[in-house]
């Protein structure tokens, strides 16, 4: 545990989204007019030939996002816990942005020229994602996302953003993967928080219960 002081510190504390101690991922990141080569470390399906349970899948989440703080973002737990913050906040006022919106998260090998690694990508999945929507079909097409690279470019910045994904030569033999290791993506890409941790979460309280004062104030 670390101790904080001064009211800068209190404050800077008490403005940041709690998060849960354990391993970071790098994310991929791509500037404006930039171009890597990368390949996709997970499957989307399990019944693809290229699929291999120790580099696992992709997977698609719903999440909810405070409209005010996009930091505070949280998997929808409506089907799992039958209770949901963000949803009870959305069916409140629909048109205050707290709808829950899917999102793609994926392991990728990245290669910018000068340096490789693996990173997550993360992509919306809706109209206004292409590239999602072209991986997916990609994968029912031809069964396999990992049996290739691709060539990714940024353009534009903000709400003008976009990207194009550009399937490369498939491999003409296997890519050894024995070496890489991905992230585990249900653990660092999302964040999983309990319906009665919720409304802390997301409204910018966070409390130590185990640690709180029985005394009352």
């Amino acid at each position: 545990m670390s101790v904080i002081t001064g009211l800068a510190g209190i404050r800077k504390k008490m403005e940041s989204p709690k998060v849960e101690d354990g391993p970071r991922a790098r994310w991929l990141k791509v500037e404006d007019g930039q171009s890597v080569k990368l390949r996709f470390v997970n499957e989307i399906d399990p019944d693809s030939p290229s699929y291999d349970k120790d580099r696992g899948l992709a997977i698609v989440v719903a999440e909810h996002t405070n409209p005010k703080d996009y930091r505070r973002k949280a998997v929808c737990t409506l089907e799992d816990e039958g209770r949901c913050f963000g949803c009870e906040m959305h069916r409140r006022d629909p048109k205050a942005g707290w709808k829950a919106r899917l999102r793609f998260y994926i392991n990728a090998l990245v290669d910018d020229g000068s340096d490789k690694y693996v990173a997550v990508w993360s992509q919306g999945v809706s109209s206004k994602s292409p590239t999602t929507t072209m991986l997916i079909e990609y994968a029912g097409d031809t069964q396999s996302i990992t049996n290739l690279q691709w060539r990714l470019k940024r353009s534009g910045t903000g709400t003008q953003t976009s990207y194009a994904l550009i399937p490369l030569a498939t491999d003409a033999d296997p890519f050894d993967w024995s070496e890489i290791e991905p992230y585990d993506l249900e653990k660092v890409a999302i964040r999983n928080i309990s319906y009665p941790e919720q409304e802390s979460f997301y409204m910018g309280v966070d409390v130590d219960t185990s640690t709180s004062s029985a005394v009352d104030w």
